[in-house]
């Protein structure tokens, strides 16, 4: 990409990012939706689809405390359009969410909003947090893009980790990007996502395919920010007995027509001074890739079976 020396950061960022925009195949056929589902599998092993997602949670966390009427959710996701369907499967299990992600799905809002959360919790309640980035992949099965409505082709998802991916990629080739001063809030969030990003330029640039990689790095340095600010805020802002799970992971965003996923890379329990008292991430991609036709029979059968045995009375064998 040709660039001048005194590029700004914004006018970087913006190109690195939508230089493809409105490209390839704009709408989808039977064999590309399947197409989709089947390239999301095969390079993201372990996603679940978004409504397996929540449906799994309430199974695994309902039995270990987790009533969705005490359970106050909270997400750190991108704030791109495209992360909202994840958010609705989320809210419909369980209510209003606490929204404290910025772009990328890093976790910006800090230790003032989680704090907020830890006193937001209902009475006796608990808290489920899920964060992490993103990343799409659109009718033509390129990763890094996806085919939003009203748009021609494709276009860049995430946008700020391609930009990010792409300002690694200049710097290590030694040219100079004009970037803003980190306390002014015009870009800062951007200027942190390059910055942590550098740090593990050596993974992205020598990766076999740099947009799969691309998430996969985020979500560490999505992971290790959270971490900070939970390592800050607890003991001290989270009442004692009370536990949140923990899950972390990476939106798959896919062309309307075909189901959102999310990788799960993280699943905990963690008690109020942040440390883990359960592991519960086999356990969800299990329960997330089961065959739900299988679970939705057997939990029909299961109703029916119980209705049927209320009106049976227990007779005493004795009696006869």
């Amino acid at each position: 990409m040709p660039m001048k020396r005194n590029d700004s950061l914004h006018t970087f960022a913006m190109e690195a990012a939508f230089a493809h925009d409105d490209e390839g195949t704009a709408h989808s056929s039977p064999s590309s939706v399947v197409g989709v589902m089947q390239n999301a599998k095969s390079t993201f092993p372990g996603i679940v689809t978004a409504h397996q997602l929540a449906r799994s949670l309430d199974v695994i966390l309902e039995p270990r405390g987790f009533k969705k009427e005490t359970t106050l959710l909270a997400t750190s996701f991108c704030c791109d359009e495209v992360n909202r369907d994840l958010e609705d499967e989320l809210r419909d299990a369980y209510g209003q969410n606490f929204s404290f992600g910025g772009i990328g799905g890093f976790p910006f809002s800090g230790c003032t909003a989680v704090g907020a959360l830890c006193h937001h919790l209902p009475k006796d309640g608990q808290c489920l947090i899920v964060y992490g980035p993103h990343v799409g992949i659109d009718f033509d099965g390129v990763i890094g893009k996806v085919n939003r409505r009203g748009h021609q082709g494709s276009g860049a998802c995430c946008n700020t980790g391609l930009a990010s991916l792409e300002y690694v990629k200049a710097v290590n080739e030694g040219k100079i990007i004009h970037s803003s001063d980190p306390s002014d809030p015009m870009n800062a969030q951007q200027v942190f996502v390059n910055a942590a990003l550098l740090e593990h330029s050596d993974i992205l640039l020598q990766a076999e395919n740099p947009s799969v990689e691309l998430p996969n790095v985020m979500f560490d340095c999505v992971d290790a920010l959270l971490k900070r600010i939970l390592d800050k805020c607890l003991p001290r802002d989270l009442p004692l007995g009370v536990p949140v799970a923990l899950l972390g992971g990476v939106q798959v965003n896919t062309p309307e027509g075909t189901p959102e996923y999310f990788l799960p890379k993280k699943f905990t329990i963690v008690n109020n001074k942040g440390e883990v008292v359960d592991d519960l991430l086999s356990e969800l991609i299990d329960e997330g890739n089961k065959d739900i036709k299988a679970v939705l029979m057997s939990k029909r059968l299961k109703e029916r079976t119980e209705k049927a045995q209320e009106g049976l009375v227990e007779v005493p064998v004795d009696l006869f």
